[in-house]
């Protein structure tokens, strides 16, 4: 199995540029918390660039380590690294849900924050 580096590559880059727009979204979420005294909501959005980050690490290593592997694994231990693959998926799939979950909390927290 070969892994499509130009679309490896457009992924991290999305990645990153969603990182970025996440932390200037938090950064403007902590300029604007000072106008409604507001603490804290800001560092929700850097949370969720933070698990982002994460998944593009995970999703890396599964793209450098599992993928050569697949395309030349044998019967005998292509089950396992199949397995593996999955699980590492899930990992990556739980990392952009909490990033998810992060930013919107933070936007919903500073909403109601900010419609008091």
């Amino acid at each position: 199995m070969k892994a499509d580096i130009p679309a490896e590559i457009l992924f991290i880059v999305a990645i990153l540029l969603t990182v970025a727009a996440l932390l200037i979204y938090g950064l403007i979420i902590k300029r604007l918390l000072i106008l409604i005294q507001g603490k804290g909501i800001w560092i929700l959005p850097i949370i969720g660039g933070v698990f982002l980050i994460v998944l593009a690490i995970f999703h890396i290593y599964r793209m450098l380590f599992y993928f050569p592997l697949l395309g030349t694994a044998g019967p005998s231990n292509l089950f396992d690294l199949i397995i593996g693959s999955l699980n590492l998926a899930r990992i990556e799939s739980l990392f952009l849900l909490g990033a998810g979950i992060f930013s919107l909390i933070g936007g919903l927290l500073y909403y109601t924050a900010s419609s008091r």
